[in-house]
């Protein structure tokens, strides 16, 4: 039952449980309200300050939409219908200070993403304990939060997991309206209503295809004007090589339980990093880091964002050769190849394409052939069909993107468009690529 309202400016009047009360008023989900939604987009988008806190709760409030609509041809209880709004209320606790900025930086020193550390803060911190005084088990909130596979209704984790969850739904629209980019404003109410279950999974009545469309259309554009824009993407170069520098000076990388991970939102890691005092280190390696991480914040601070020197749009249909392109080393390779040929410090060089760990979302992440769709048949049955044979554009969309970019201070800009020019005259790269 819903004993209180919340006004969220998405979604109006957002209706919370006792439960959901509780699990609320804990500190890992309070500190949610200190991790900005879209990181330090906010440097090219104003308006962009909304925060994970108020995404969990919309991603709530759609997912409670969902089991509701579920409802109408599947036998949900009420402890699931209150599992799922849980599991997509914490879907988000997981993650680290500036959310996917941190990530990266975390996957690749401490092998954890948002999801393994999820597990974690629900197992181990007050949120276990909340939980199980409430009557629910925290490893079951966790298999639907975070789990990969659900043992018994697949559907249920498919609310908050799955190629058109309530995740997504929330953040195309709320990104999109912190923003001011219009191209997010999907019809959810239409998505919802469409919904229903085919087997053991979500699918989608054809009848909607077009709401359909305008959601792969809308990830796809809010991909180009915001996840990655040119100086978006300018300004996060400058953040990770701060967090990178200052990663063990901070305890971003160095945090030995969940308590210490729970301390760390994006004030305390932009402080900490502006805080930093090289003089104050004896170590020449570590002076060396605090020195360039306060570099970057200057940077950062001031607004010297790095320049886009070199710009490519690839379309590529091979899985294989677009992960190549995604790849740290092959990166690395590439800025060493470009500095040579254009006779500056590696330093100044970066290689950026889209990753998962990096950007929200991307339009490779999402293969609409795994997009369930069926029709109704003339006796009432549920018929799936193939989202792609009735739809021209879900074909146009269904290739690989990527946007290969190359940034460097703004006094390096001509010989580094030149010399990455040469570097990348020829595609797709395989054979070009020394692992």
């Amino acid at each position: 039952m819903l004993v209180k309202y919340v006004r969220d400016p998405i979604h109006g009047y957002i209706g919370i449980t006792d439960v959901e009360r509780q699990v609320m008023d804990t500190m890992p989900v309070q500190r949610l309200r200190g991790i900005r939604q879209l990181s330090i987009t906010h440097m090219t988008y104003p308006g962009a300050d909304h925060t994970r806190f108020a995404h969990a709760l919309g991603t709530m409030h759609i997912a409670g939409q969902m089991v509701d609509r579920l409802r109408r041809s599947v036998e949900i209880s009420d402890d699931e219908w209150q599992m799922v709004r849980l599991a997509a209320l914490l879907h988000d606790v997981g993650h680290g200070p500036f959310s996917h900025s941190s990530e990266e930086i975390l996957v690749k020193y401490r092998g954890l993403n948002h999801e393994q550390l999820g597990r974690e803060v629900v197992l181990k911190s007050e949120l276990a304990d909340v939980l199980r005084a409430c009557g629910f088990e925290p490893t079951e909130i966790i298999e639907l939060a975070f789990g990969k596979e659900t043992k018994g209704k697949r559907y249920l984790r498919q609310v908050t997991a799955s190629q058109v969850d309530a995740d997504k739904l929330d953040f195309l629209v709320r990104d999109s309206y912190y923003t001011g980019v219009e191209y997010g404003r999907i019809d959810i109410s239409r998505l919802v209503q469409a919904m229903d279950v085919v087997g053991e999974d979500i699918a989608f009545d054809l009848k909607a295809l077009y709401a359909l469309e305008a959601f792969m259309i809308a990830r796809y554009e809010m991909f180009l004007a915001v996840y990655y824009h040119h100086s978006v993407r300018a300004a996060e170069i400058l953040l990770h090589k701060a967090m990178e520098h200052g990663r063990e000076l901070i305890g971003l990388t160095t945090f030995e339980g969940i308590d210490e991970f729970l301390r760390m939102d994006d004030a305390y890691v932009m402080t900490k990093l502006r805080e930093l005092e090289p003089e104050e280190l004896e170590e020449p390696a570590e002076r060396s880091l605090a020195a360039r991480a306060r570099e970057m914040m200057a940077r950062l601070d001031r607004r010297d964002l790095p320049k886009v020197a070199y710009q490519r749009d690839v379309h590529i249909k091979d899985p294989y050769v677009a992960r190549l392109l995604s790849d740290e080393a092959v990166r690395h390779q590439k800025e060493l190849e470009i500095a040579r040929a254009a006779g500056v410090d590696p330093e100044h060089i970066v290689v950026d394409v889209p990753t998962l760990d990096s950007i929200p979302y991307y339009p490779r992440e999402i293969d609409p052939m795994e997009v369930p769709v069926f029709r109704e048949t003339s006796s009432g049955e549920k018929e799936p069909v193939s989202l792609s044979s009735h739809s021209r554009l879900i074909n146009v969309l269904k290739g690989y993107v990527d946007i290969i970019r190359v940034y460097t201070s703004r006094e390096y800009r001509r010989q580094v468009e030149a010399a990455a020019t040469e570097v990348f005259k020829s595609l797709p790269f395989a054979a070009q690529i020394s692992m």
